[in-house]
């Protein structure tokens, strides 16, 4: 039977035009479907959320109901429907559960209850243009700073700080970053977003390096919806990893493990050894460029951070070498 193909090159905006028996490559199904190609290949692989046949050659081609249930996934999560309870629905399904359920505003769909702090009045305006409602919002980081509410020495018992601090910057520079790095840390802050219009791009860097979303105007309140979204569902940075500590062996320690026989063919011990050794140099390097490059800072203090969380994890290997070999420490 001949088969109808649409290359991914056609652009092709109303299913409706398509013929019955058109059968569509994947860079097309996804632009009508509204979805970017690599969503629609983890939702396949993911979830099975379409079985689209594939050629000889291993090409899929999908149908017109395809791309209509893709579209309805797609129009369904974007509303707040986990995509993991959807997927297996069929098309009738879909369609109820798409008519029963009225559209909401991208903001209140992306962050239901999120604890939002808006640093920027403009910002905050977008936002409740799409309909979200932040706990607090300050004209600028000096009245945030000032702010004795934001103090930790105001709480004697440690409260749980906003989801996410969104900080509005009509310019990014070293050390309007450092203030809002600090003012995160000061509010508890789980996730800092940095929105800004002009500035350079190795600062940005910087700040996406210690665990900041940054993103540059211009922005519509949708898209800061969407970016609010991501923050609430990214863990914040170190997550499960062990923080810094001090330090369980000494440079001779480690340096008479690296040399000390072992009856493990692989010579674990050495190589925990040699590796925590690095880590601790590392450790020390980031602490140094921390002090001489003032601009570069909070990328230094995450790294060295980073490189202290590894130390610890691999100290923790060495301990149950050196007790599973009967090392001398």
């Amino acid at each position: 039977m001949t088969i109808d193909t649409i290359d991914d090159d056609t652009q092709v905006l109303d299913t409706s035009r398509l013929p019955p028996n058109a059968r569509l490559r994947s860079g097309t199904a996804a632009r009508l479907a509204g979805l970017p190609v690599t969503t629609l290949r983890v939702w396949e692989r993911r979830y099975g959320v379409v079985a689209a046949p594939k050629t000889p050659t291993g090409q899929r081609l999908y149908s017109t109901l395809d791309v209509q249930r893709l579209a309805l996934l797609k129009q369904l999560s974007d509303r707040g429907h986990a995509i993991g309870t959807i997927a297996s629905l069929g098309l009738p399904e879909l369609q109820g559960l798409a008519a029963a359920a009225p559209a909401r505003s991208a903001a209140a769909a992306a962050v239901p209850g999120l604890h939002l702090v808006v640093v920027g009045r403009g910002a905050a305006q977008k936002l409740q243009a799409v309909g979200a409602r932040p706990r607090q919002v300050y004209d600028d980081l000096a009245q945030a700073e000032a702010d004795p509410l934001g103090r930790p020495a105001s709480h004697p018992t440690p409260v749980a700080g906003p989801d996410v601090l969104l900080v509005h910057l009509p310019s990014l520079h070293p050390a309007l970053a450092e203030r809002a790095l600090s003012l995160a840390k000061q509010l508890r802050a789980a996730t800092l977003l940095v929105l800004y219009a002009f500035g350079a791009e190795a600062v940005a860097e910087s700040l996406r390096a210690a665990g900041t979303i940054v993103r540059r105007e211009p922005c519509t309140g949708r898209d800061l919806a969407r970016l609010l979204a991501t923050a609430a569902r990214a863990p914040a940075p170190g997550l499960g990893l062990p923080t810094a500590s001090m330090r369980r062996y000494t440079d001779e320690q480690l340096a008479s493990l690296a040399e000390q026989p072992t009856t493990v063919l692989c010579e674990c011990p050495r190589h925990l050894a040699e590796i925590v050794t690095q880590l601790v140099h590392f450790e020390q390097y980031s602490a140094d460029c921390d002090s001489r490059s003032p601009a570069d800072s909070a990328l230094h203090r995450h790294l060295g951070s980073l490189a202290g969380a590894a130390r610890a994890m691999f100290e923790q290997a060495l301990d149950r070498v050196v007790v599973e070999e009967g090392l001398q420490v």
